[in-house]
């Protein structure tokens, strides 16, 4: 059995193998830092599955949400959303999750004989009224904004 002793102790790393273990290291730690700084400038604002603030379980502040189709005849009738999606599905709506609402836009058009559907968000915070509608027939949908009267 070998000694401490009497064993060489083992090499130094190379001045080339140090820099590229530095360099890989520097760029994943980089990445950790970048990665989640990446959603803060995604488009849906309203996603906040990676930020902070999903972990601080305080409720989000609460959206009257309705919705409505207009039909090729003209008339306009309303649409019981509750009746329509998932509790859960329904939550995304109501904090503007832009895909969740764009794919419940879509899912109205395929109906047969309606022209355009209107999905309207009251929330009691800054978000204030927030309106989605969609021409059925291949345009993307179209958003318009405004903040709450205080």
């Amino acid at each position: 059995m070998a000694s401490v002793e009497t064993e060489p102790p083992p090499a130094q790393p190379s001045g080339k193998a140090r820099r590229r273990t530095s360099a890989f290291i520097g760029a994943f730690v980089l990445l950790q830092f970048l990665i989640p700084l990446s959603y803060l400038t995604r488009e849906d604002a309203g996603d906040e599955r990676f930020t902070w603030r999903s972990f601080t379980g305080s409720e989000a502040p609460s959206c009257e949400t309705s919705a409505t189709l207009e039909r090729a005849e003209g008339q306009r009738e309303a649409i019981s959303i509750e009746k329509l999606i998932h509790r859960d599905w329904l939550d995304y709506v109501g904090r503007n999750r832009r895909s969740v609402v764009n794919a419940f836009l879509q899912m109205q058009c395929e109906a047969e004989g309606v022209l355009q559907v209107e999905l309207v968000n009251h929330c009691d915070d800054e978000r204030g009224i927030r309106e989605y509608s969609l021409r059925c027939g291949g345009e993307r949908p179209h958003e318009t904004v405004r903040t709450a009267a205080r």
